[in-house]
């Protein structure tokens, strides 16, 4: 199903509806730093939108897209990412530039791995 929207443009899940599975692609993460370069110009509208398309499944597990090894497939994960997409976007508003928001992400999120990720991100939102 498309989700619109996510880290990129044109993110698709896949939904089970008999066994209560959604396999979410790119709009959920689990313990890995979120993609967020592509978050401008509303990008984050469009992922919030894809969680609720997710959340409204009602799955029983969900797949992350990019998970950290070990990690299960819970659907708090759907929260987890919408959390990290709000608190991306208050860190964005006060940060005064890339090294700022960069650090702030790794000080709220400092066991999630990929923090390559959130350098690139922060450089695309703080040039």
């Amino acid at each position: 199903m498309p989700l619109g929207h996510s880290d990129t443009d044109h993110t698709t899940a896949l939904f089970a509806p008999s066994i209560g599975l959604a396999v979410a692609g790119d709009s959920v993460y689990n313990g890995v730093h979120l993609y967020l370069a592509e978050a401008g110009d509303g990008g984050l509208d469009g992922w919030f939108g894809a969680l609720d398309t997710i959340d409204d499944l009602r799955p029983r597990a969900v797949v992350s897209g990019h998970k950290a090894p070990g990690t299960g497939d819970s659907p708090a994960d759907v929260d987890a990412t919408r959390d990290y997409l709000r608190d991306w976007a208050v860190a964005v508003r006060e940060s005064g530039d890339a090294r700022a928001l960069y650090d702030t992400m790794i000080a709220r999120y400092p066991d999630r791995i990929n923090r390559a990720v959130v350098w690139h991100s922060a450089e695309a939102a703080k040039p």
